[in-house]
């Protein structure tokens, strides 16, 4: 439910950053993976290649409901955890194109309300910060669990969340929000600093953040699986959300069942990581960023789509580095291979989406289990043995 752990970070890694070896054989493939899923402790999971305009491979293996023996299918809808922040990196984007704010506008000339590193009161943190992980606004364990609600949609706004939490006269307001250290100077993954990002366009757009990403990028690219929020109309294709190795914290036995599958549950903060889609639109999804990469997209020029792929330095002109990130860039990161990637861990949910930029080609996977957890080797080398797998397809 936290930041991935780093052995996470090295199978993500792992996962798309192998060289192309050979060409698409539909069969061989679908019956490697079908073996794999059922050494696997996996319910389900589901993947895609695609290389340019064309799909290469979708598959969906094992199960979306284990107890009712509902198959896991590319329609199949789950959360995609952190892989949402991608998003957050293309409504920023537009929110440059539309001219709401820059990069390097100071976030307090935004908000409605004032947040201030208690630490270095006089360090402005500026946009820029806020999707590179380095504002200094950092996930306060307390403060991100509170996000959780047992429920489908929030019951406290975004804003006032966010208000109540940052801001020095908000209710639920610690220093412990904040790091030590001088603004801009150290990355810190931060789900509370990318929810904020997202609220800044919410605030110049006057709308919510859900409907300026319905507007500008699920309706225009068709995406009818996707959404923020519960929707019942859909909610049949929902897939179950298991714990494989359910962890020994505390707020996990409110969430937890009997048989391992998980309740429904939201985020207040959203934004951060609460997107449910299908593989369908995923994908539709992210051959959309593929063609913003190159140039080729029709939702948004390619100068403002640009500083979504720019690779940031940090001090003295020294990478970002956090656990094989080479290269920060908007949400996005670098790994050591050169590929542009998002991975995501939430409770019951497992992703990863990744562009190998030199040749074109967008990987993702979906898993309805957490590998986040202890004892998790079985999981990371079944996902190893998936990597291998798709690493066979360009």
């Amino acid at each position: 439910m936290i930041k991935i752990k780093a052995i996470i970070a090295v199978v993500a890694i792992s996962f798309f950053s192998l060289s192309l070896t050979a060409q698409v054989d539909n069969e061989n493939i679908t019956k490697k993976l079908d073996k794999i899923y059922k050494q696997s402790s996996f319910p389900g999971f589901a993947v895609a290649v695609i290389k340019n305009d064309s799909i290469l491979f979708t598959g969906a293996y094992g199960y979306a409901n284990l107890r009712e023996k509902v198959k896991f299918s590319e329609n199949t809808i789950m959360p995609i955890a952190s892989v949402s922040k991608t998003v957050i990196a293309f409504s920023l984007a537009k929110a440059f194109e539309l001219g709401y704010f820059t990069e390097q506008t100071p976030i307090n000339t935004i908000l409605p309300f004032n947040i201030s590193n208690p630490h270095h009161p006089n360090d402005t943190i500026r946009v820029e910060h806020l999707f590179t992980h380095t504002s200094g606004i950092i996930d306060d364990k307390e403060t991100f669990i509170s996000g959780y609600q047992l429920s489908n949609t929030p019951t406290i706004a975004l804003g006032t969340f966010l208000e109540e939490h940052l801001d020095a006269n908000g209710r639920s307001y610690s220093p412990n929000n904040f790091a030590s250290e001088p603004v801009g100077t150290t990355y810190s993954y931060s789900n509370i600093a990318a929810a904020l990002a997202a609220y800044l366009i919410e605030v110049k757009a006057k709308m919510p953040f859900h409907a300026f990403t319905e507007k500008y990028l699920f309706k225009p690219l068709n995406l009818q699986s996707t959404s923020w929020f519960y929707d019942q109309d859909k909610s049949d294709r929902y897939a179950k959300l298991y714990e494989i190795n359910v962890p020994d914290l505390p707020y996990y036995k409110a969430l937890m069942n009997a048989d391992k599958s998980l309740k429904d549950y939201c985020s207040i903060t959203y934004p951060d990581g609460s997107l449910r889609t299908s593989l369908v639109d995923l994908t539709a999804y992210l051959s959309e960023i593929m063609s913003g990469y190159q140039g080729r997209s029709k939702l948004m020029s390619k100068a403002y789509y640009a500083p979504v792929f720019l690779k940031r330095s940090g001090k003295n002109g020294q990478a970002i580095m956090d656990k094989g990130i080479a290269q920060q860039a908007m949400f996005w990161n670098y790994n050591n291979k050169g590929r542009l990637t998002h991975n995501g861990s939430d409770a019951g949910v497992f992703a990863v989406v990744s562009i190998d930029v030199e040749h074109n080609i967008g990987r993702i996977l979906l898993i309805n289990a957490n590998i986040d957890t202890d004892n998790n080797i079985k999981l990371i080398n079944s996902i190893k043995e998936i990597s291998g797998v798709l690493d066979t397809i360009y």
